[in-house]
């Protein structure tokens, strides 16, 4: 088995050389050609990026306001969304989870939620420290909820 594994490293490394060659003599074709450096290509982000306003507006029906901001989030953001929608954006307030579950099975559609419901994102949510439950089945929002908004999270 041993020998087997040699020769395909070496027939490997013979390949990889001459690749290398082979890009090697690309470059100095390229610079034959008078182009010292390649010109680097733009690379357009296709991606939809959304800014979020500063101000949500938890008075707007459930349905418009999670089409509008749970574009691009994942499960865990989901939740702490319609938590707080449902919470009005109040910290102090708690909502059971029967409660958000059965808000989200009514808006699985993919122009929605997008999803089935998982209780591992309520999980995720709480690990992120975006939501906390102090009762069994009782949610509420952390102050750093706002956080599901940033791009890089």
């Amino acid at each position: 088995m041993r020998g087997a594994n040699n020769k395909m490293n070496e027939e490997l490394v013979k390949h990889l050389v001459r690749i290398k060659e082979m890009i090697e003599t690309t470059i100095e074709i390229v610079r034959a050609d008078g182009q010292e450096t390649l010109a680097p290509r733009k690379i357009e982000n296709h991606s939809k990026i959304k800014k979020v306003s500063t101000h949500i507006d938890f008075s707007k029906p459930i349905r418009p306001f999670v089409k509008q901001h749970a574009v691009g989030m994942n499960g865990s953001k989901k939740f702490t969304l319609l938590l707080a929608h449902l919470a009005g954006g109040d910290h102090k307030k708690n909502v059971p989870l029967d409660e958000i579950q059965k808000c989200w099975t009514r808006m699985t559609a993919k122009s929605l939620l997008g999803m089935k419901f998982n209780r591992f994102y309520s999980a995720e949510a709480k690990n992120n420290d975006w939501v906390n439950t102090e009762k069994s089945g009782l949610y509420h929002l952390r102050p750093s909820w706002k956080e599901i908004f940033d791009e890089g999270r």
